[in-house]
């Protein structure tokens, strides 16, 4: 029955058909044709939604024949071939994978929440650092990501990596352009995406923005979108921002809060990509609890 497969093997068949929508079978038409680039593609999220590393994703994948089956795999491929695929793949390719994830979800989307996080460029922690005599050591680089997220279904609606530190106003105008397309009432952002310029571009594409205002040091607010913020700031919306970063504390819970990647261009792409995973993750998740409390009798065979 559908509803008894594992949660695994539900992201899998997920991945498989998000995947299958926004990418070519391959990459090339004078290639070998052995794997579709949607199997490399679902292979390399399920090597970060395990946790694991290209060795160790082909190891499981062996051991697991119902895994194999639903991604249409007659043999397995070498590590090698997921981390060429991975290397090959554009980031306006994830974008647009992305996109097509997000519109998995249903119903209307009422409040846009934007905010950023960072994902430390080693997995190595401050008690290890201490260990070999590094502790006053401290990464001044890391990947800053920006998203996006629906606060009703809690998915990620567009997202923006880039090096940090960066200032976190800078990405708000791609990602709110980007929700309007889902035709927001609200969009919500902490204190450090408060300007002008943010507060004019959020009503301009029909959205009412709900950003905690600066004061200066005489606590007064100038200039006229801002001053009309202060006068039409609603508590009640505002209260959904946290789940924003509720978004991001699962993502980092779920896949951790590194990435394995050297170079920014690839730590861009890793990032994108736990984006598309946490999406999947997210919709499954949201199915297994309807199907749960559904009234519904269950007829027995």
């Amino acid at each position: 029955m559908e509803n008894s497969k594992s949660r695994l093997i539900k992201v899998t068949e997920h991945l498989c058909s998000v995947f299958m929508k926004a990418l070519p079978a391959y990459s090339c038409r004078k290639s070998k044709h052995t794997y579709r680039q949607h199997q490399l593609a679902v292979i390399w999220c399920l090597m970060k939604y395990l946790k694991t590393n290209y060795r160790g994703v082909v190891e499981l994948l062996e051991l697991m024949p119902a895994m194999r089956q639903a991604i249409e795999l007659e043999r397995l491929p070498h590590f090698t071939s997921i981390n060429k695929f991975f290397l090959r793949t554009g980031t306006h390719v994830l974008h647009s994978v992305l996109e097509t994830a997000a519109g998995m979800f249903t119903g209307n989307t009422f409040t846009v929440a934007i905010d950023a996080t960072g994902y430390s460029s080693s997995c190595a922690s401050r008690h290890y650092l201490w260990r070999i005599g590094l502790g006053s050591y401290t990464r001044r680089k890391y990947v800053k990501l920006s998203i996006s997220v629906c606060t009703g279904t809690q998915c990620i609606i567009a997202a923006k990596a880039r090096l940090g530190p960066r200032n976190d106003n800078i990405d708000f105008s791609g990602l709110a352009r980007k929700s309007a397309s889902l035709n927001p009432t609200f969009i919500v952002a902490d204190k450090g995406y408060d300007s002008e310029a943010n507060h004019d571009l959020a009503r301009s594409l029909g959205m009412n923005p709900v950003i905690p205002l600066k004061k200066n040091k005489y606590g007064t607010v100038r200039k006229f979108q801002r001053r009309k913020m202060l006068l039409e700031f609603d508590e009640a919306v505002y209260d959904r921002r946290p789940l924003v970063e509720t978004v991001n504390s699962v993502m980092k819970r779920l896949m951790g809060s590194w990435v394995n990647s050297r170079s920014i261009i690839h730590q861009r792409k890793e990032v994108l990509g736990m984006c598309i995973v946490y999406n999947v993750h997210r919709y499954v998740s949201i199915s297994l609890t309807c199907w749960m409390i559904s009234t519904e009798p269950v007829t027995h065979r």
